[in-house]
């Protein structure tokens, strides 16, 4: 496994963050397992979030009951949007961050996040105003860093423009989208995906801001899932090259197309970090192997450029 860091947090962060989505609510021993493996392979953080409900974060709170508070780097989310609501359903407000701060902590059974990641952003939204609200929770004991997951990066320059200003803590790290498969549309509302965006790849190499990519590994399109999602937001000529040029770098390789899909995020002149769904033991093994495979910056280009 390795490792990185970021502003503000005092310890490494290992660079394949696990997510809680694939924990199955009514096996705790199978979600056990999968957390066990996934910290025997050297992996230090889990990716949560109070709108996934709490059944996830139960499994979480038996798990820090059974192998203690510290078990692993609290990476929590929250200020997700309602679906379907008619104004949008946008949720960037004191009142939400309050409640879904908190309720992460409760629902899990420990003291504090180590880190407060807002799901979505709302543009309308003074950033000055944002980043007080963050601070207060940060002094009040309950958060240590945070960030934004699906923000455009004008947005993160600018809270901590403003942080600096006025002598408060500013954003730590930023979780958009970046895979080698590029997408045709949203995966979800306000879904933010950088894959094929110039622009802000370079303000991220340029500054080192950490990313955590979600859905590194493609979505699945390079494991060739057969899903209507997958087809709406993958299928496209330009990832069935890059499939097909995936598939024999990997074969020369000898590692799995997953593995070196996973690799490439890893392999941006960027400080990545990215977000992993395993769902049995052997997928974790399988997963882990991809921090550890180096690719030269000539075969990062010419698995997306051809």
């Amino acid at each position: 496994m390795k490792y990185g860091t970021v502003p503000h947090f005092d310890k490494e962060i290992s660079r394949l963050v696990m997510g809680v989505i694939p924990l199955p609510h009514n096996d705790l021993v199978l979600a056990f397992e999968l957390l066990d493996a996934y910290r025997a392979a050297g992996g230090n953080i889990i990716d949560n979030s109070y709108h996934y409900g709490p059944g996830f974060s139960a499994v979480m709170k038996a798990y820090y009951e059974a192998r203690g508070e510290d078990a692993l780097i609290r990476f929590d989310k929250g200020n997700h949007h309602y679906y379907g609501a008619p104004d949008g359903g946008m949720r960037l407000t004191k009142e939400a961050m309050d409640e879904e701060i908190r309720g992460n902590i409760e629902r899990q059974g420990v003291s504090y996040s180590d880190f407060y990641v807002m799901h979505r952003d709302d543009e309308n939204v003074p950033i000055g105003e944002v980043v007080e609200w963050l601070n207060e929770h940060k002094n009040e004991g309950r958060i240590r860093v945070f960030g934004g997951s699906n923000w455009k990066t004008y947005r993160i320059a600018a809270a901590n423009e403003y942080a600096e200003a006025h002598g408060l803590q500013g954003f730590s790290v930023s979780s958009p989208n970046l895979s080698l498969a590029a997408a045709n549309e949203e995966m979800w509302t306000g879904a933010w995906s950088i894959s094929d965006n110039r622009e802000e790849r370079d303000w991220y190499e340029k500054t080192q801001f950490p990313l955590f990519s979600w859905s590194s590994g493609g979505g699945g399109f390079f494991a060739h899932v057969d899903s209507g999602d997958v087809h709406r937001v993958y299928d496209n000529p330009t990832n069935f090259a890059r499939r097909e040029r995936l598939e024999a770098m990997a074969a020369d390789k000898g590692v799995t197309p997953t593995q070196l899909a996973l690799a490439w995020t890893l392999n941006q002149p960027i400080n990545s970090f990215a977000l992993i769904g395993p769902r049995t033991v052997e997928q974790v093994q399988d997963n882990v192997v991809a921090a550890d495979i180096e690719l030269t910056s000539a075969e990062v280009n010419h698995l997306e450029l051809g």
